[in-house]
């Protein structure tokens, strides 16, 4: 058994992000300091937080599928990672490692001016995540996900846990391996 058992995937809509950012996480922050004496240092942190407090309480209110010995009131997720619109990044540390391999002394300023250029210019792109992954802490949490709309389709009643701030749906799918792929490493690119 791997992580990956337990784990699932989905991307995330540079929209909703944006959409998420000036509609809740202002009041998230400000409740969670309050609730929980929590301070983020970022965005990403705090829709990390919001965004699996979200999951656990949609996939809460769903059916038991009976995976577990006994019931399962509250689903619970035990991490959750983000992977970044980062392919020219990853691109180009690969090319500084192999000039710092090959001793290319001369050649390290270029391509640090470039990592540095693609920082300063796209840091927002760079760091706004495209892709999720959630282990949850038991099979029936990482059930209820990747049978979601199974369990709509029995109760068309349950068709508003899909729906994230007013009209974004998630696809959830088992994740890949994590011994194929680093995650947090994998990057995106346009269609």
């Amino acid at each position: 058994m791997t992580c990956a058992d337990y784990t699932v995937e989905f991307d995330i809509s540079q929209q909703l992000f944006e959409k998420w950012t000036v509609k809740c996480y202002n009041n998230w922050c400000i409740s969670q300091r309050r609730d929980c004496g929590l301070v983020y240092h970022s965005k990403v942190e705090a829709f990390r937080d919001w965004l699996q407090s979200e999951m656990e309480q949609r996939l809460s209110k769903l059916p038991d599928l009976g995976y577990e010995d006994e019931p399962v009131e509250h689903v619970k997720i035990a991490i959750t990672c983000f992977a970044f619109r980062n392919a020219e990044l990853i691109r180009l540390l690969r090319e500084r490692g192999v000039i710092i391999k090959q001793e290319k002394w001369d050649k390290i300023e270029v391509i640090d001016r470039k990592i540095n250029d693609l920082k300063n210019n796209h840091l927002e792109d760079l760091t706004t995540p495209c892709s999720a992954f959630m282990t949850f802490q038991c099979e029936e949490g990482y059930n209820r996900a990747t049978r979601i709309d199974e369990a709509i389709n029995n109760d068309p009643a349950l068709k508003p846990l899909t729906i994230w701030l007013d009209d974004y749906t998630l696809d959830i799918k088992q994740a890949c391996e994590p011994t194929d792929i680093i995650w947090e490493n994998r990057h995106f690119t346009a269609l």
